[in-house]
């Protein structure tokens, strides 16, 4: 199955293509994506595809997207898919957001000012409406909280919702589960064209009882007109819904993710190619940096503030799952989850905020840790090297001069290798001082436990396998040695030739400021650094 390459209408740009899922692990070796990457909470589809769908299948929230592509043969109906720049197609995620409210003290000047961004992006986002014509989309709308803070925060983000569809859909269905939440959305939704509240009458309003009962609705309208039969107790809804119109495209969308779909019409015609298709947008999370929100992170992620909107930039696709790696090799203390349980890891990922767009510091990856690379200009996304699909990342001590300075060196090369995430090389020997000339060397063994060691976080010895691998993938070298102590220290640690391409932590000697230090160069990306 081939990726299809996609052009933009409207900016005459060329997209990126549209790639299929895989049934895999994701840190099994591969450049297309897999299974976890499809958890966005929503989809677009071909209406053919979707009439064929039954909604009795949706048995929870996830389900209205997962009852969707789960199934079949290989584990995956045919045929989901996501493009290769995050930025074509994807949501921001504000539900999760809202979890970091505190308690009553603090809480209402918390949802307040992330009332006050989604208001300004409605106010200050240039909406260019090419949208995909003969498409149609649903949200859901219900369980708000009485709060008024809340209730406010609710209303402008379906109205940023919504907006956002619009700018991508001939039509928009807000479905509600009762009279109250219809009332809301209607005044939230006032003045939107192609923009229609339905108040479904359901006896249940809790989930997943309003996505099963939206999507059913839709379903029926749909086969109805494709009929053109007439019932008269579904008529007036039915022509509510779709007035008098076919449809060839169908978006199911939840009401907290906001819409980014630059490629719309593109992704129409890959839908045409393939009527088998259903594209998942990527689900970028949103993040309150700067309303105190995450003070056991440790490392504070760094947030570029760049001038102009989402759909200006590029975000590759870069074929790795930093914290899913980590996970797998025990580190973090043992933390099972990604980020919603172990939110240190997001020193792991950079972040970037759009003053023209939400102006909410976005995590530059998916649900679930695949991580996209940052462009500040719109440009062509290539495959992922396969280099980049390596499950581990290393941390090459550099330690030099006397045997104190090495073994300090050596503890907070540990305690860096923590901070960022990557697999620490253990030196087999420490040299005596420079000007020493009868001391023998010192073996690793004679003054570390290295049980303790990893205990503390993932430590290695140099193998086979690692050599292959120092041979072959990315180094970078931060050290201001020379190249008599520099090759010692790779020689002790079980290296002999070394990296080429020299970088600079500008740090002094602290190891946080060291691991904040590495998200701000080129060190990220490499399999191996070599760090003095």
């Amino acid at each position: 199955w081939a990726a299809l390459w996609l052009v933009a209408a409207a900016a005459g740009q060329q997209c990126s293509p549209v790639v299929k899922v895989e049934r895999r692990n994701p840190l099994d070796p591969g450049t297309g994506y897999a299974w976890p990457d499809i958890y966005a909470g929503t989809w677009l589809q071909p209406a053919k595809r979707f009439m064929k769908f039954e909604p009795r299948k949706i048995g929870n929230i996830e389900g209205a997207v997962h009852a969707h592509v789960y199934g079949g043969v290989n584990g995956l109906q045919p045929t989901p898919a996501l493009t290769r720049d995050f930025f074509d197609f994807s949501v921001e995620h504000f539900s999760y957001l809202t979890k970091m409210a505190p308690g009553k003290q603090g809480q209402d000047t918390f949802l307040g000012n992330i009332t006050s961004r989604l208001d300004g992006y409605t106010h200050r986002h240039t909406f260019s409406h090419q949208y995909l014509e003969r498409s149609i989309g649903i949200v859901p709308f219900g369980g708000v909280p009485s709060s008024k803070h809340w209730q406010a925060l609710s209303s402008q983000m379906l109205r940023a919702v919504v907006m956002s569809m619009t700018d991508a859909l001939s039509r928009v269905i807000v479905a509600t589960c009762d009279e109250a939440h219809a009332m809301r959305a209607r005044e939230a939704l006032q003045g939107l064209e192609r923009v229609v509240v339905h108040n479904l009458n359901l006896e249940k309003c809790q989930l997943p009882y309003l996505p099963r009962a939206t999507q059913a609705t839709l379903k029926r309208c749909l086969i109805q007109r494709a009929r053109r039969e007439r019932h008269v107790y579904r008529n007036e809804i039915c022509e509510s819904w779709l007035q008098g119109e076919d449809y060839a495209y169908v978006m199911y969308n939840d009401a907290d993710l906001v819409l980014h779909a630059r490629c719309i019409r593109s992704l129409g015609k890959a839908m045409d190619e393939d009527p088998t298709l259903i594209i998942l947008p990527h689900k970028l999370q949103t993040f309150a940096k700067d309303d105190d929100p995450l003070p056991e992170l440790g490392v504070a992620p760094s947030v570029r503030d760049l001038t102009h909107d989402v759909d200006s930039a590029s975000c590759c696709d870069s074929g790795t799952y930093p914290a899913l790696k980590h996970l797998d090799q025990g580190s973090f203390d043992g933390c099972q989850n990604f980020w919603y349980n172990c939110p240190r890891m997001l020193a792991l990922y950079d972040f970037a905020r759009f003053s023209e767009g939400t102006y909410t510091p976005l995590l530059l990856g998916n649900e679930h840790g695949r991580k996209c690379l940052l462009s500040e200009a719109r440009e062509a996304c290539d495959v992922p090297h396969r280099r980049l699909t390596v499950q581990r990342q290393y941390l090459v001590p550099l330690l030099a001069f006397g045997p104190n300075n090495q073994f300090e060196g050596l503890l907070e090369a540990l305690t860096v290798a923590k901070l960022v995430g990557r697999t620490l090389l253990l030196p087999r020997y420490f040299d005596p001082h420079y000007r020493d000339t009868r001391s023998q060397k010192k073996k690793f063994g004679d003054v570390f436990d290295e049980r303790t060691l990893r205990e503390f976080t993932s430590v290695e010895f140099v193998d086979e396998d690692v050599i292959k691998l120092w041979k072959t993938s990315p180094k970078i070298l931060a050290s201001p040695l020379n190249k008599e102590r520099l090759s010692k220290a790779l020689h002790n640690v079980g290296f002999d030739q070394a990296p080429r391409k020299k970088a600079f932590v500008r740090s002094h000697s602290r190891a946080a400021d060291v691991a904040q230090a590495f998200k701000g160069f080129s060190a990220a990306g490499a399999v191996f650094v070599a760090l003095a």
